[in-house]
């Protein structure tokens, strides 16, 4: 009993986690996804059966896909080619690794902007325009990947409630 206790009290602070790590564009759905699995698991499986698991897996398989064709997306759609998409993705990634808010969220803005401004041969006003298309992206993202974060968590609080 006390051991069930923790491992729900572990899954709550998996996706609470999770939930913050969406907030920052980072996958976060996957953490929550985990915690699902030990809520499964607790329950051996019965309320959270392995076809829920299989529906939520793809869920947030799907998620991550769309997670990168909507931020790559912002870059098409405000003009951008293949050199304001790669900058979006180093910069995410370089704005990742210095670790702060400010990095995630600027990252592939400025990735966008440079790129397209050094490789992409755009003037400075079009290249503004694609890191603020990148920018749209990530933030449009976030939200769709929140959206779907806090489905899934309410689908199996519904779930582990109603058993």
């Amino acid at each position: 009993m006390v051991l069930e206790i923790l491992i729900y009290i572990v899954a709550v602070v998996m996706s609470l986690a999770g939930l913050i790590l969406t907030v920052l564009s980072i996958p976060g759905v996957w953490l929550i996804y985990l915690s699902t699995i030990l809520v499964a698991m607790v329950d051996n499986f019965s309320t959270i059966t392995p076809r829920i698991l299989l529906i939520l897996f793809s869920l947030s398989l799907l998620s991550t896909f769309v997670d990168n064709i909507v931020n790559l997306l912002g870059v098409k759609a405000m003009g951008g080619g293949i050199w304001g998409m790669i900058g979006a993705i180093l910069g995410g990634l370089i704005g990742l690794v210095v670790g702060n808010i400010f990095g995630v969220i600027l990252g592939p803005l400025l990735g966008a902007f440079l790129f397209e401004y050094s490789f992409g041969k755009k003037n400075f006003k079009e290249s503004i325009k694609v890191g603020i298309g990148s920018f749209v992206g990530m933030i449009l993202t976030i939200l769709l990947k929140s959206v779907v974060n806090v489905g899934m968590i309410l689908f199996v609080l519904t779930k582990l409630l109603s058993n």
